[in-house]
């Protein structure tokens, strides 16, 4: 069964950064709509969790849009 999303070569890499340019300005919206917005849940969740203090630096290497990191922190961002 072939797979018309998947082209391997070495247009693959152009390709996939094609189809997040597309869904970019929408991910939000696509994330509310396919978990029924519990990925709000989920990265309030994961900062409770993780427990993040002042002057602390995570990577945010889950949300593409790195928005656990941005706008949910509890934590100011420090410079840098």
């Amino acid at each position: 069964m072939s797979n018309k999303y998947y082209q391997p070569g070495d247009n693959r890499a152009a390709k996939v950064n094609d189809l997040f340019a597309t869904i970019a300005t929408r991910y939000d919206l696509i994330n509310d709509l396919q978990s029924f917005s519990l990925h709000r849940w989920w990265k309030r969740r994961l900062i409770q969790i993780a427990a993040p203090q002042p002057g602390e630096r995570a990577l945010d290497l889950c949300w593409c849009s790195s928005s656990s990191s941005t706008t949910s922190s509890p934590v100011p961002a420090s410079p840098g």
